[in-house]
């Protein structure tokens, strides 16, 4: 069993958009571009305008975390149902610019990367999460869970003084 990948859980698990999503990537990280079933694919999801453009938004991912992060990635070939935690941490830095945790985002790209992300990559992240926002595609992650807001029961919320911090 391959310790990089992350026990238990398959992209079926996180739906349809956590699927398009890694499958996009893994094919551009793979060279596997030039499958006309790929592109085909993106614009089923994305229209016939828009299906290029996000293809090649996941291309300009995949060069970035490649080439100009500062360690080597774990990926899994791109028809694999199973994720390493690599591709758990790009789902989730989708995930996050989704549901507007940019600090989240910003913070998986930096592990990915292993250095603070630029404003290119930050963007490229953003145009992706974007897309796939506006075809209501969500794009779920095993690392990221947005922050669940408790309903009112009206009592006043139990506060805690911490002191010397």
């Amino acid at each position: 069993m391959n310790s990089s990948l992350v026990p238990n859980r398959t992209l079926v698990d996180l739906g349809s958009g956590a699927q398009v999503a890694m499958f996009g990537f893994r094919s551009c990280a793979f060279g596997r571009t030039k499958c006309c079933c790929l592109l085909s694919m993106f614009k089923d999801f994305f229209g016939d305008e828009s299906g290029g453009r996000i293809l090649g938004r996941f291309m300009r991912l995949a060069e970035c975390l490649g080439n100009n992060g500062l360690r080597q990635l774990d990926l899994t070939v791109p028809n694999a149902i199973s994720f390493t935690h690599d591709e758990a941490s790009i789902l989730s830095a989708l995930s996050a610019m989704q549901h507007g945790a940019y600090a989240q985002s910003r913070a998986h790209l930096t592990w990915l990367l292993a250095r603070s992300p630029r404003s290119e990559e930050m963007n490229v992240i953003s145009d992706i999460a974007h897309a796939f926002s506006s075809r209501d595609l969500v794009i779920d992650s095993p690392e990221f869970q947005p922050a669940i807001s408790r309903p009112r029961t009206g009592e006043a919320p139990q506060l805690a003084l911490v002191q010397n911090v």
